[in-house]
């Protein structure tokens, strides 16, 4: 895997490598004039399918549970920055999005249960945050 930022740069690079995680730091999310921002496809799917997993999870008393909904989660999350082409605000907007979510799904595949058992709660706000900002 690879890390890198983005940064505000004058050079665009239109071809991002498969299994790239990208981290925007410093980017806040804002509607698009009021509006919803558009996503695309993969992004809409892979968040949909992160939602009907945390509809899912019953939680419990079993860390290896939340370890597991923490993998499936960071699967999902490849998913969609595996499909992430496109430019421009809409995508500097997704990535404003998604940037939190690898450091929320990572505690949640590798700590103790109290700490996944607040993870839960922290992901399933964030996943809400979805629907307000794109379509």
């Amino acid at each position: 895997m690879i890390l890198s930022a983005c940064e505000r740069t004058e050079e665009i690079n239109l071809e991002a490598p498969q299994n790239k995680f990208i981290l925007c730091k410093g980017s806040s999310l804002y509607l698009n004039n009021g509006q919803k921002w558009t996503a695309n496809k993969e992004t809409t799917i892979g968040i949909s399918k992160m939602q009907e997993q945390m509809g899912r999870f019953s939680g419990g008393d079993s860390v290896e549970a939340y370890h597991a909904l923490g993998n499936n989660l960071m699967a999902d999350y490849i998913y969609i920055v595996n499909y992430c082409a496109e430019m421009g605000n809409n995508h500097e907007m997704v990535h404003a999005y998604l940037n939190p979510m690898q450091e929320l799904i990572v505690p949640l595949q590798i700590s103790s249960l109290e700490v996944c058992k607040q993870q839960v709660n922290k992901i399933a706000a964030h996943l809400a945050l979805y629907q307000v900002y794109f379509e």
